[in-house]
């Protein structure tokens, strides 16, 4: 058996790369890498019980010479009795109307075929013909960039898809060894120009770093698709591990609430992947451009607990960290909250605590809560948004102090002043700018003349 089966048979081994049974989708482009793993796929087919549809697809960029790329794969299906579907998408137009990196435009409109296809055949499983060589320029490209901090090093052997897996055989053979089995077996191919462009950096790392890698040694790309594997293995392991820690850390399912002082109890390998699921609970599968910038942002907030600070997120969401409490709100949480009769009930969350006003006398009795006593007059007590002319009057002031300034003052972005929550008594009288200031006639210590009492309490401590 040659060498290139031999390890292709052994990777698929090892890996429990798809099983007995399963129905398998290939993109075959007609280029050697592949052309040979389809031709090693039929051939081995009824050995490794499995069912195989080919799919080649037409980018409609090289005009005639790639119409020719998809009659020589439907020939070549054909000969080899692999069923083949076959697709022209008209990318020039498509970039024509809505623009857009001409490479990303083809690798999305490819991958929807590839699970359209899935879903017509029944299959599980979508192969692709990425080999050892595309997994050393992957890896450098990601270095060059600086974005192997998502913890993803480099392309994953198998990873989900669709409603099934997408699985990489190839990685575990060069570019050399797939040359040398279709030359061996004799089998056609077709060279797509492109890729002898310096056009694309992809391209320029591999005609000029990879060769210079292999001269100083000839299994050098293997070494990095196995340091890949290993790496990848590690992350697999540090994620689950920051998901279930996280989940511990995090009060309820519904809050995005955590300690700062938790949090820094744990390495910053933990903490690093900690944030970055923090973001996507946030954000909950909404397209949004996590950067490691904005990562490192939120991972240095909570490395304190002193004092509030406010971090403003894309889309008008926003974090804060008031002492040691920090919380991520949506911006229909953190902008457009409701009015809340707090004298009756207790407020909604408001920047991870709730708020009541109750007589004196009549304190809950409530684990880890902050009791303000006040004189008032007033019957009603409100938790709202800020409204145009509020003022507060603070501890050491002859006059009252206009919110808006309160909140300039206090660096409160710009997009949140507007309906930052308020409590008030009355209707303009304000007692407490939650997160910020209280005002003067609020005091910790009871007075001969206070009859009511504002009450706060963390939200991981309410009942």
């Amino acid at each position: 058996m040659d060498h290139y089966e031999q390890t292709m048979l052994a990777y698929h081994k090892k890996h429990g790369l798809f099983e007995k049974g399963d129905r398998l989708v290939i993109g075959v482009s007609g280029g050697i890498d592949s052309m040979v793993l389809l031709q090693f796929l039929s051939k081995k087919r009824h050995q490794l019980g499995v069912h195989l549809t080919a799919v080649h697809i037409d980018h409609m960029l090289r005009g005639e010479q790639s119409a020719e790329d998809r009659r020589f794969v439907e020939q070549q299906c054909k000969l080899w009795e692999v069923p083949c579907e076959s697709f022209a998408v008209p990318i020039p137009a498509i970039l024509a109307e809505n623009g857009g990196n001409m490479q990303n435009v083809c690798r999305q409109e490819r991958y929807l075929i590839f699970e359209r296809v899935m879903k017509k055949t029944d299959s599980t499983v979508l192969i692709t013909a990425h080999h050892a060589d595309d997994q050393l320029e992957t890896i450098l490209m990601e270095g060059m960039r600086g974005s192997l901090w998502n913890g993803a090093f480099g392309m994953h052997i198998k990873r989900p898809f669709g409603s099934g897996m997408l699985v990489r055989p190839q990685l575990a053979v060069t570019k050399a060894e797939i040359a040398h089995y279709a030359q061996l077996n004799k089998l056609p191919y077709r060279e797509d120009p492109s890729n002898a462009s310096d056009t694309y950096t992809r391209n320029r790392i591999r005609k000029a770093i990879v060769p210079a890698m292999a001269q100083e040694n000839p299994r050098a790309s293997l070494h990095f698709s196995e340091l890949a594997e290993q790496i990848n293995e590690d992350v697999a392991f540090l994620q689950q591990l920051a998901e279930q820690t996280l989940k511990e850390l995090l009060p309820s399912d519904k809050e995005l609430l955590i300690s700062a002082e938790s949090f820094r109890s744990y390495p910053s390998a933990l903490q690093k992947r900690m944030v970055l699921l923090l973001l996507n609970y946030l954000y909950d599968d909404k397209r949004v451009l996590i950067t490691s910038h904005l990562a490192e942002q939120v991972r240095e907030l909570l490395q304190s607990s002193s004092g509030t600070v406010f971090l403003h997120l894309p889309q008008n969401y926003m974090m804060t960290r008031q002492y040691d409490q920090v919380f991520f709100e949506k911006p229909k949480e953190c902008l457009q909250r409701q009015r809340a009769d707090i004298g009756h009930s207790w407020s909604p969350p408001v920047l991870g605590s709730r708020y009541r006003v109750v007589p004196v006398g009549e304190e809950p009795e409530a684990e880890d809560a902050v009791f303000w006593y006040f004189q008032s007059e007033e019957a009603e007590f409100t938790l709202r948004g800020r409204e145009p002319g509020d003022r507060i009057l603070l501890a050491g002031m002859n006059q009252e102090k206009k919110l808006a300034r309160l909140m300039i003052d206090e660096k409160v972005p710009s997009q949140q002043r507007d309906n930052w929550p308020i409590i008030v008594a009355g209707k303009h009288r304000v007692l407490l700018v939650p997160g910020l200031r209280t005002a003067a006639c609020l005091s910790r210590t009871k007075r001969s003349e206070d009859n009511r009492v504002l009450v706060k309490q963390c939200i991981d401590h309410a009942k």
